[in-house]
């Protein structure tokens, strides 16, 4: 596993990725940015760098799981040329963080490299 980080120029993380080898690709999960640096562009910058890390290791495709309520962040993710594969899987079901107020899935998105 790696993770790639942004660093703003007073040295401060500002952004991360994990990415993971797995056996159909790269996983990609915790893209994440600081809020109040969100809108910036360091969530582009970051996932560029893990597909560019993804093309120097050879892997076939760059794949995520995403919480499928998450309309704002999926559309995101299209833009950017990830597509909605139909798969899903079941959202951790854990009381110690709440109870969801609706049901929730991951439905899982790639992007060919």
């Amino acid at each position: 596993a790696a993770i790639l980080k942004y660093l703003n120029v007073e040295g401060t993380i500002t952004g991360c990725v994990y990415l993971e080898k797995m056996e159909k690709g790269l996983y990609l999960g915790m893209l994440t940015v600081s809020p109040l640096q969100q809108a910036s562009g360091i969530g582009k910058q970051l996932l560029a760098a893990a597909e560019v890390y993804a093309k120097e290791k050879n892997y076939p495709k760059v794949f995520m799981n995403v919480i499928s309520v998450r309309y704002e962040l999926i559309s995101w993710y299209e833009r950017h040329g990830y597509h909605n594969t139909g798969e899903t899987k079941p959202f951790p079901a854990d009381d110690r963080f709440g109870i969801p107020s609706r049901p929730l899935e991951f439905i899982i998105m790639e992007k060919l490299i």
